[in-house]
């Protein structure tokens, strides 16, 4: 079969010819265009060559909507104008080659050395992972290329005229650990190098690619939910997106509201590392076994069924309120659903018989065997085999759901707000009770899911007094970032006071430094953004 008689999709990845269609102002173009420049003369430096194209892939900053799409439900990021690029030369195909592919990867950031690798064209068996060296970045490499390789069209793979050789230069702007999405932004910007390179990227969907993402990351070893790389994937310029997963992936575009006083979006890193690759164990991963065993406890004590229709809480929901309908009765309940609808309702109400239902405290697994009905090996093929997870003073299923569907409440509640026909009426008060909802987040997430740390507690203090009229850590946690949502007219106040209260010399971080932060490393981690365009292909004028 050739390429030519495979069906297309019709929303693959963009192609764009412009940075103008990547990038949310004239400002941002003009002081992108340089980095693009750069790439591709130091691209000619190392390969000797051109790059036929360049491939990119955003971060994104989540603006409400934390830890929760790993358990099914929506959340509300936007792409940022932060991003991960990749120059790209394809070699035709060699005599006596055939069969295999050779992956030749570097990077603009000295830390992280070239690395190649070779692949067969037809399996990528011989494909290993790297878990620790100077080498170990090219991962996201090597997982998007296994996770890919099963969705390419066979007549492709099958191709006399697969490339013997991809070159790619990597550079980034994404702070490696930052809780903005690097590693989807580098997951993603990976894929849609092997697709451009193959031939493949108009046979496959932007929606089929994300779900291969999604998957592909966690090869490398984290609990990942799917926001990040949706994120990535799908983001529009001056446009937050509302991405749902139950019971397919869903995007909705939500446009923040005018205002009299107009806000837009500042983030402040903490500049603590938070490495979910090694952390994850007793931070990330942790916390998705909390919920998944929650879940099962729910479904023990409930008669439903432990399977892959109850595994995630927002699945759950589903099969609960299929047998047990929303009780009339309740007037909150009504209200809610007459309000924000159905899937609101079913989340208050649920998250009150969490409240009756789920233990609170630390649990052990002696107690958690009994509640959940696997017990031994059972229990740790259920929970305890898929990620590595260290629990040494037993397992909080209590918060960490409370934290789930109060967020999840929030979402939707934001979501609401900003599509409400009576914003105008709403005037002033509207942007107040977004970030009122912001606030609250952060609340749940330091206390309920328990992920934050003084650094972000700091930023997020120094940021409301400032000016702030919402501000959460995003992403992650445990280091990483913070988003504030700031009246325009107050941008330089906050990021002013985050400059001498946070990152100078007399700051809660900088005053442990022993070399001070120059005004390039603070202007680094402070940043001015609306939402930005997501993953395209840039085709390289010859």
């Amino acid at each position: 079969m050739s390429s030519s008689s495979l069906t297309q999709t019709k929303d693959p990845i963009p192609l764009v010819s412009s940075l103008a269609d990547i990038y949310s102002s004239h400002a941002s173009v003009l002081s992108q265009s340089p980095r693009w420049n750069d790439l591709t003369k130091t691209f000619a430096n190392h390969f000797s060559s051109q790059p036929a194209f360049i491939a990119r892939a955003p971060g994104r900053v989540n603006i409400i909507g934390e830890h929760i799409d790993h358990m099914g439900f929506g959340v509300m990021p936007a792409a940022l104008e932060l991003d991960i690029l990749m120059a790209v030369n394809v070699l035709p195909a060699e005599k006596g080659k055939e069969g295999s592919i050779e992956f030749d990867l570097r990077n603009t950031t000295s830390r992280f050395e070239p690395c190649s690798f070779t692949s067969g064209v037809k399996d990528t068996d011989e494909v290993k992972l790297l878990h620790q060296g100077a080498t170990r970045w090219a991962n996201y490499f090597k997982v998007a290329w296994k996770g890919l390789h099963p969705h390419l069209p066979k007549s492709l793979l099958e191709s006399s005229s697969t490339p013997s050789k991809i070159q790619v230069l990597v550079d980034g702007t994404i702070p490696p650990e930052s809780s903005l999405s690097s590693s989807a932004a580098m997951t993603v910007c990976s894929s849609i190098v092997i697709l451009q390179a193959l031939s493949a990227r108009p046979y496959i969907s932007r929606t089929e690619m994300a779900n291969v993402a999604i998957e592909s990351e966690r090869l490398v070893g984290v609990a990942s939910g799917g926001m990040d790389q949706s994120a990535s994937i799908f983001g529009e310029r001056n446009t937050a997106l509302h991405i749902t997963f139950y019971p397919s992936l869903h995007i909705d575009r939500v446009v923040l509201p005018q205002s009299k006083e107009d806000c837009t979006f500042v983030i402040a890193n903490s500049l603590l590392v938070s490495d979910k690759k090694v952390m994850g164990p007793v931070q990330y991963n942790l916390r998705v076994v909390e919920l998944l065993l929650a879940a099962r406890v729910f479904c023990n004590a409930n008669d439903l069924p432990k399977d892959d229709t109850t595994k995630t809480w927002r699945k759950l929901m589903e099969v609960y309120y299929q047998r047990k309908p929303l009780p009339t009765d309740d007037q909150e309940v009504s209200r809610i659903k007459q309000e924000l609808g159905e899937e609101a309702a079913q989340m208050y109400h649920m998250s009150t018989l969490v409240a009756k239902e789920i233990p609170q405290g630390l649990q052990s697994r002696e107690k958690l065997e009994k509640l959940t009905g696997y017990e031994g090996q059972a229990f740790h093929d259920e929970f305890l085999s898929q990620f590595e997870i260290r629990a040494p003073d037993g397992f909080e299923l209590f918060q960490r759901t409370r934290h789930v569907f109060a967020e999840s409440y929030r979402v939707l509640q934001f979501r609401a707000r900003c599509q409400s026909v009576d914003q105008k009426q709403a005037g002033d008060n509207l942007y107040p009770s977004l970030g009122a909802l912001m606030n609250d987040s952060h609340s749940s997430l330091s206390a309920d899911y328990e992920n934050s740390i003084p650094e972000l507690e700091s930023i997020i203090e120094i940021a409301r007094r400032a000016g702030s009229l919402g501000s959460r850590l995003t992403g992650a946690g445990w280091g990483g970032s913070t988003v504030h949502l700031v009246p325009k007219a107050k941008v330089e106040a906050v990021v002013e006071a985050l400059k001498k209260e946070y990152y100078g010399p007399e700051g809660f971080y900088g005053k442990r430094l022993e070399k001070q932060l120059s005004e390039m490393e603070i202007g680094e981690a402070l940043l001015e953004s609306q939402p930005a365009g997501g993953a395209c292909v840039y085709q390289v004028e010859a």
